[in-house]
């Protein structure tokens, strides 16, 4: 069998097609499926409390929260996006969710949709060695502080 210059490009377009088919799906794939990561369960410990200024709004990794101190204590709030559980970051003074690109002000406020609550509060505490703690299994109301 003797493959014609012609045949042969046109199973070279034929195979690139399926090719860039293929990518392109993977791809369109990707982005349906959010940036989800499980916090860990339980109470995760943070640090003491003098290592967070007053007016700052810190990012605790390992406990999936933010951790903010104004004039009335300490509060946390989730770093996952009430849309589709996405990681939201700090963009200025907004939460930014890379995802779907909900927007949320500083507070938690929803600002930009497709989130349509704000995102959670979790439970702060103080242990018995005076560290901070965050409790991500039980949430807590915007006007709950640590004292």
């Amino acid at each position: 069998m003797k493959l014609t210059r012609r045949d042969f490009l046109t199973n070279l377009g034929y195979g690139s097609f399926l090719v860039a088919s293929g990518a392109l799906a993977a791809l369109f794939a990707r982005f349906l499926t959010p940036n989800i990561v499980t916090p860990a369960p339980g109470p995760v410990e943070i640090g003491s409390p003098d290592q967070y200024a007053l007016g700052s709004l810190t990012h605790i990794e390992n406990a999936r929260v933010y951790l903010g101190r104004d004039e009335r204590g300490f509060y946390a709030i989730s770093a996952i996006c009430t849309h589709l559980g996405c990681a939201p970051r700090l963009d200025g003074d907004e939460f930014a969710c890379p995802c779907h690109g909900s927007r949320f002000a500083r507070d938690g406020r929803v600002l930009s949709a497709p989130a349509t609550r704000p995102l959670d509060r979790v439970f702060v505490g103080r242990s018995a060695n005076g560290k901070l703690f965050v409790e991500r299994s039980r949430q807590v109301d915007a006007d709950y502080r640590l004292v």
